[in-house]
């Protein structure tokens, strides 16, 4: 079975849309962003801040949530740019703990599509 591709987001314009017109959502490990996009792949935008530890445990993080993404977002039926902030205690986290955040993120990310994300025009 096929998935889609799950791409960077690289430019600051592209963060600052998923931050300004997305939805959010909190966890102790992590603060997620989504938003619909017009492509047909997902995008996924990580931030890691030095504030978490030093880059072996911050690499360790970014390889974490790209796998977690892709397990959960790979055959999504729609695209989305999701931005990612890991917050300090991610650095105690395991993937298993990262795709339990993702879950609880996902209804809530398909339930604002259909509503109002949709009306604000890509």
């Amino acid at each position: 079975m096929p998935t889609k591709p799950l791409r960077s987001i690289r430019k600051r314009r592209d963060f600052e849309l998923v931050f300004k017109e997305g939805i959010s959502s909190r966890s102790q490990y992590l603060v997620l962003y989504a938003r619909p996009n017009e492509l047909s792949y997902n995008r996924l935008g990580l931030s890691v801040s030095k504030k978490i530890g030093k880059a072996v445990i911050r690499n360790r993080i970014r390889r974490l949530l790209k796998e977690a993404m892709k397990k959960l977002f790979g055959d999504s039926s729609v695209s989305y740019d999701v931005v990612i902030v890991a917050r300090k205690l991610s650095a105690e986290g395991k993937l298993d703990d990262f795709i339990r955040s993702i879950k609880r993120f996902l209804p809530k990310v398909f339930n604002e599509k259909s509503t109002n994300i949709s009306d604000k025009g890509v």
